[in-house]
This record gives C-alpha cells, structure tokens and sequence, in this order.
C-alpha cells in the first residue's frame, strides 16, 4: 500500500467514493468537494497495486469552512488537525487502508507545529457504531456531542492526542 497527496486528474473518482460512503459522509457536489480538496491541509490517497482505494482528508484550524462539527472543534481549540472525511472503497474494506490514512493522518498532525491532537466525528444517529469502536481503539475520546442537520443527525465529538516525531 502506498499513501500519497491526490492528484487533480481523481477529483471524478474522489467524487464517486464521496457518493459511495454515503451517510457516513456528507454530500457534496464535485465541484463542492474539490473546493474543500482545496482547503484541506492534506488530502491523502491509499492505493493499491496503483489504484486509489481509500482517501483522509484533514482541515487546520482557522480557516473558512461552513461544516458545524468543523466550526465546533475550530470554536474551542486551535491547536487540532481535523479529520474532515476518511473514505475506503468497498473493494479494499478489511485490508488495512483505514489505518494506513489514519497512521499517515498521526504523523503529518505530529510532524505540524502546535499541533496536539486529531479530532473528527462519528454519526450517534445514524448510530455507527464499528466507527465508534474503531475510534476508541485508536485512542480517540468523546470531547463532546451536538446534532446536526436540523437533528437528522447526532455526532460524537472526538479527539486524539498524537505524539512528537521521533
């Protein structure tokens, strides 16, 4: 497995596993979603065998971005690496992408200065629970909950204190 910045020319692709990891993630146009690709401090591709397969993308404090859970963690703290969206195509479910794009998520947020924590949600409803255990087993706490669109959805607020580079 090989982890990478994304290129350009897989904003089509990025957009088809945006649609794919639905409710897990939200919805956004193609146009919509590279304009965040644009914003993100990161956005990290998995491949394998020279496919993309998974993808992390991560948002530094301070900046404009309109996401509520965002805009929670950006109220409260500036010392975070946002985990905006982690994706991994049904195909490479099970093979170790999802911690590949979070380890890779760990070191750039330890390698940043002033950076002392990854935080990112969970759906409380619709409850996902697999996520919430993942989560926990990599270390993340609750720091907080709130709803979101217009109580539709419920999240967990999670947070992960990483380490400084070797």
């Amino acid at each position: 497995m090989k982890i990478r910045d994304i290129l350009p020319e897989e904003a089509d692709w990025l957009h088809a596993l945006n649609v794919a990891c639905l409710p897990a993630v939200n919805d956004l146009s193609p146009d919509r979603l590279w304009a965040l690709v644009e914003k993100t401090a990161s956005t990290r591709v998995a491949e394998i065998d020279g496919a993309p397969v998974g993808v992390a993308m991560t948002l530094a404090p301070g900046i404009d971005h309109d996401s509520m859970n965002y805009l929670w963690f950006d109220s409260r703290m500036d010392d975070f690496l946002y985990l905006d969206r982690i994706m991994v195509s049904d195909a490479a479910r099970g093979r170790g992408v999802g911690q590949a794009l979070y380890e890779d998520v760990f070191a750039l947020a330890a390698a940043r200065p002033g950076t002392r924590a990854v935080t990112c949600e969970v759906n409380l409803k619709p409850f996902n629970g697999g996520s919430l255990r993942f989560h926990a087993a990599l270390g993340f706490v609750t720091v907080g909950e709130q709803d979101t669109e217009g109580g539709k959805k419920a999240v967990s607020l999670l947070r992960r204190p990483v380490s400084p580079p070797v």
